[in-house]
């Protein structure tokens, strides 16, 4: 602070107090900074944190009702074995999941991924705290045996009536572990930014007033999500500092929202393993189809590089094909496995499958892109296929690509109603419904696939090379 020294008409002086601009500095600009920075950090955890607990909550509702779906068809036929290999191998697909029970209708546990725990009768928690409700799953807060978990309980239904319950727990820790991390790590670029901040705010006005309105800029940037772009540094002094340590917290925010990218990168890869699974089982339903969903995989990328698919594009086509059929878990056996012709009602029964995969996937927001891919398998270039009659660019790229590979592998395997063809005699086929149910440029471009690449003469592409 300082003293000024007036003089009166009189001659007469008096002293009048003014702060100096430093104090104003600090007055004025570390209030706004420290709002500035706390503001970003809280929102940027709160934003982090609510959409970590989001993903994790809507992945076990997939998670349970895709289970509930799979478990229907076993528990009334009793199969125990199925139930079993359910609920051990969706266990096993995720490090957080704690447990898997299915039970029927009187409570008692007939499938469990911990096998003492088979035959008994299904014990409440310690404790319970509702959660949601979505699509007739309940999520609750959760505590068994000391431990803080969230429970998701689904119906399992057949024909509007409830047979069972599916019960799924997910351990909290990760939640919580995670969460800490986020606020460790934006607490601690928070506090480097506000010391710095004093320390800036102590600078002549002159080389404070310009940077001060880069770095506002630069929070807008961050918390608005657009681009960021790091605030060049043209001193050496503390200011530069405090800009340098400001892109330094921009970078760690932007990692955490990568890492958060490669979480939900992670919950795409467990639904991706259940499904697969998932996919797995219902080839194996049908002896004749083992091994199906994974050759329509393999020549659709193979189709797919013929046609200059980027590698991102061909890793989406290949996770189509693995649930292009995952609707076939709501068709029964004796549609499914039939040998005879089908009846009416059963081949309408059949037909649904597209559509029943589609809701499946629509379940789980990371799956929803592939959903009308599996929907559309079936249609028809000339619009004569099932469920809607879709034609041409009504139809996606992927599910006309999904139907050439499927057919192709339909015809060289062997049916109870029918031998398998010849590599040849199958593209022959394909050729014939050239423009009525395939695309003519798809249909020339797997045909020329068909007869020019040597190395299909494997055995993993068994009858694939001309």
């Amino acid at each position: 602070m300082r003293y000024t020294l007036l003089k009166s008409g009189e001659g007469s002086a008096r002293r009048r107090f003014s702060p100096g601009i430093r104090i104003k500095l600090i007055a004025f600009l570390l209030p706004l900074v420290f709002l500035l920075v706390v503001s970003v950090a809280v929102t940027v955890s709160e934003i982090t944190e609510a959409a970590i607990r989001h993903d994790l909550l809507r992945r076990g509702v997939a998670v349970s009702r895709v289970v509930a779906l799979s478990a229907g068809y076993s528990l009334l036929s009793d199969d125990r074995l199925a139930m079993d290999s359910l609920a051990s191998e969706t266990k096993k697909s995720s490090f957080d999941i704690e447990y898997v029970a299915i039970r029927d209708a009187k409570n008692i546990v007939v499938a469990h991924s911990r096998i003492e725990e088979r035959g008994k009768e299904y014990q409440n928690p310690d404790r319970a705290t509702n959660l949601t409700t979505f699509l007739q799953t309940d999520t609750k807060e959760v505590s068994r045996g000391g431990r803080d978990l969230i429970e998701f309980t689904t119906p399992i239904l057949f024909k509007g009536m409830q047979v069972g319950t599916v019960s799924l727990a997910l351990s909290k820790e990760n939640l919580l572990s995670t969460q800490r991390s986020i606020r460790r790590m934006i607490t601690l670029a928070a506090s480097v930014i506000l010391g710095f901040a004093l320390v800036g705010t102590l600078i002549l006005a002159s080389f404070i007033t310009t940077p001060v309105k880069k770095l506002s800029s630069g929070v807008n940037e961050l918390a608005s999500g657009s681009t960021f772009h790091p605030i060049p540094v043209r001193a050496g002094d503390e200011l530069g500092e405090l800009t340098r340590n400001f892109n330094r917290m921009a970078e760690t925010i932007l990692q955490q929202k990568s890492r958060l990218s490669s979480y939900a990168k992670e919950v795409e890869e467990a639904y991706v393993g259940i499904v697969r699974v998932i996919a797995a089982s219902i080839d194996a339903r049908d002896p004749y189809t083992l091994g199906h969903s994974a050759r329509v995989a393999r020549i659709s990328r193979e189709l797919g590089k013929q046609l200059g698919f980027s590698g991102e594009e061909l890793e989406h086509l290949e996770k189509a094909c693995l649930f292009h059929d995952v609707g076939k878990i709501r068709t029964p056996d004796n549609i499914l496995l039939k040998q005879q012709t089908l009846t009416h009602p059963e081949a309408e029964e059949m037909r649904n499958h597209p559509i029943y995969g589609a809701e499946i996937l629509k379940m789980a927001p990371s799956l929803q892109r592939y959903a009308p891919v599996v929907l559309m398998h079936h249609e028809w270039y000339d619009g004569s296929g099932y469920p809607y009659g879709r034609r041409d660019s009504e139809i996606p790229i992927h599910a006309q690509i999904i139907a050439l590979a499927d057919a192709y592998d339909a015809m060289t395997t062997t049916r109870p109603y029918g031998a398998a063809l010849s590599p040849a005699d199958a593209v022959e086929e394909i050729l014939r419904f050239r423009g009525t149910q395939f695309s003519p440029m798809l249909t020339d471009v797997f045909v020329r696939m068909a007869r020019e690449i040597p190395l299909l003469e494997t055995e993993e592409w068994r009858g694939m090379a001309l």
